[in-house]
């Protein structure tokens, strides 16, 4: 029977059939399989199970995934954390106050998303607290920068991306959302406490996803990772929110493809592996210092460059494509214990003949 994962609790999971949603766990082969990933399947994996009885059944197989949203495990960076699988677009929420708008999360995560191969959509919420201002944090400037969120919009508009400024309280610009989400799989993501529930919510009324007061640091409401069926023809996935997110398989010599305002300046620079942070005779600084370059961009830029990993060749021996994988030895090191546990739990729910 084929069905789509969509929750995940513990080692097990609710799928979605057209039979109705079943209670199930894995296949022993499936958590015991050293993929690298943190665990054998994701909210929005298609998968084929076996009944076992009413409404229970066992995974047996994931089907190839079209799409995903990975970070690195938070503990582990080594270990990718499928947070999503086979969705359409990525609203990355983030609030003018309560929390604060941070740039550097939304650049975060259009770099997840089109690793992915998902489409990012900015979603800019809470803009009936921004009566004025609202101040940015820049890594090269001492005092927060007073910018407005019209401004934010823009500048990520002038790239090509779809930009929406709403307010769930106040239902601005929801109207315009809900026909964003019409017929295609959404996954919203976004620091805590920026109200992806409440524009659930507000997108939905009666649906009544839990929600918290906002706060200046914002905190977690959503527990779990779930997707949700709206009644206008739209799937919907609510993810806890983040304090950070750490990309997934982006070395340095990546960043700069994801910034295309940094890339089409580069072929300008003197030196053709130009990271355009240190080296002499950058054609980025040089728009920088001209003004051509937004600040804001370049700051986000250097930070992200800042926090990713060395590129490295890895040896032709170790993996077959790897782009794709990380080493053996680092692999079985990162998992080991972990794999153990999972192991362990699997036993005691499923039972030795399985």
């Amino acid at each position: 029977m084929k069905g789509k994962v969509i929750s995940i609790a513990s080692v097990s999971c609710r799928v979605d059939t057209a039979d109705g949603i079943y209670e199930c766990a894995a296949r022993r082969r499936l958590t015991e399989s050293d993929t690298g990933q943190t665990k054998p399947f994701a909210v929005g994996d298609e998968v084929i199970l076996e009944p076992t009885g009413p409404r229970e059944g066992v995974v047996t197989e994931v089907l190839p995934r079209r799409t995903r949203l990975s970070r690195a495990q938070p503990h582990d960076r080594r270990a990718e954390h499928v947070v999503v699988a086979n969705v359409d677009q990525l609203l990355i929420v983030c609030s003018v106050r309560e929390p604060p708008l941070t740039v550097g999360i939304i650049d975060r995560y259009i770099i997840a998303a089109q690793s992915g191969g998902i489409e990012p959509v900015v979603c800019i919420n809470k803009i009936d607290l921004a009566p004025e201002p609202v101040e940015l944090v820049l890594r090269s400037e001492p005092q927060p920068r007073k910018v407005a969120y019209e401004d934010i919009a823009a500048l990520y508009s002038a790239l090509g991306f779809r930009v929406r400024p709403v307010s769930a309280r106040t239902g601005a610009g929801v109207e315009e959302l809900k026909a964003d989400l019409i017929g295609r799989t959404t996954v919203l993501a976004g620091h805590s406490g920026v109200g992806k529930s409440s524009l659930i919510n507000a997108i939905q009324p009666g649906l009544k996803l839990k929600t918290g007061t906002v706060t200046r640091r914002g905190r977690h409401i959503t527990a779990n990772v779930s997707l949700l069926k709206l009644q206008f023809g739209a799937y919907v996935v609510d993810t806890p929110g983040v304090r950070e997110f750490s990309l997934w398989d982006i070395k340095k010599r990546d960043v700069a493809e994801f910034f295309p305002d940094i890339w089409d300046l580069a072929p300008n620079c003197k030196m053709s592996d130009c990271s355009h942070v240190h080296e002499p005779d950058c054609a980025v600084k040089r728009a920088l210092e001209r003004g051509e370059l937004s600040r804001i961009r370049y700051d986000s830029y250097v930070g992200i460059l800042e926090s990713v990993g060395h590129w490295s060749v890895p040896r032709e021996t170790d993996v077959e494509r790897p782009r794709e994988q990380i080493a053996r030895s680092k692999r079985n090191l990162s998992r080991s214990t972990r794999k153990q546990q999972l192991k362990e739990r699997w036993r005691a729910q499923l039972g030795e003949d399985q």
